[in-house]
């Protein structure tokens, strides 16, 4: 009888040091950082599907080549791909630091043939030794104060931040290039007018040269026209150069 109760306090003695050591976590817990935000967006009652959360809104333009160009930087750009790198490692990651709360099962074989055996070689070639082996451990660390269970946790939360990375490069990416499309445009017209202005003032100076040359106007009209038509040919490759450089 006494021995029976011994034996069950000895094993509930055991259990609870084993509970006791298992929930003494390495490190305080996490807590997020306390911060002063709005309970909803300003647009909130506005902005309720997913699908407008996520809209393509470049696509609002209309214009095809402004689409195209977003594809392909979203698919050639070189930090969206180490971005999406990051990920996939992260992701890596979080399997092996979850692996390591499981026990591990190793596996070793190997395979031989020869005429050498046992240290002495045999002279016999036409009957060589052919000997294989193949063996197993198993093993499991306990993880008795927490440290799988934090670098799950680390490994886990580096993930979300990999992921939410990849996407503000690509909010950042897409900016960047409808801004930059629309300054080519911008550039791109202002050019236009440039000309425009340019074959404007060259139609006026001729009036104006003609008219000086009747002496109907005096030589500081003349003057002024040409300097007016020296300002509008000074824009144009200014506007080229910025249309340069933004393609």
């Amino acid at each position: 009888m006494n021995v029976t109760f011994n034996t069950k306090i000895l094993v509930s003695s055991f259990a609870a040091i084993m509970v006791f050591i298992t929930g003494c976590m390495v490190g305080p817990d996490f807590k997020e950082p306390e911060m002063d935000l709005p309970s909803a967006f300003r647009f909130a009652d506005e902005w309720q599907s997913s699908q407008e959360v996520n809209l393509k809104w470049w696509e609002l333009f209309n214009d095809p080549v402004l689409d195209y160009l977003v594809e392909t930087a979203l698919y050639e750009n070189k930090d969206i791909l180490i971005a999406a790198a990051r990920i996939e490692e992260a992701r890596a990651v979080l399997g092996f630091t979850e692996a390591d709360l499981y026990p591990r099962l190793d596996l070793n074989g190997g395979a031989n043939r020869g005429n050498f055996g046992g240290g002495v070689i045999s002279d016999d070639f036409d009957d060589p030794n052919n000997t294989a082996f193949i063996t197993g451990l198993a093993n499991w660390e306990i993880d008795f104060w927490g440290k799988f269970r934090r670098a799950n946790e680390s490994a886990r939360a580096q993930l979300l931040a990999s992921e939410y990375g990849y996407r503000s490069v690509q909010i950042s990416l897409i900016a960047q290039v409808v801004s930059a499309y629309y300054m080519l445009l911008d550039f791109r017209e202002r050019l236009s007018i440039a000309e425009k202005t340019l074959k404007s003032r060259d139609d006026s100076l001729a009036i104006i040269q003609k008219r000086f040359d009747k002496g109907v106007i005096p030589e500081i009209d003349l003057n002024q026209a040409q300097v007016q038509r020296e300002i509008a040919a000074a824009t144009i490759p200014i506007n080229k150069r910025a249309i340069y450089s933004t393609e």
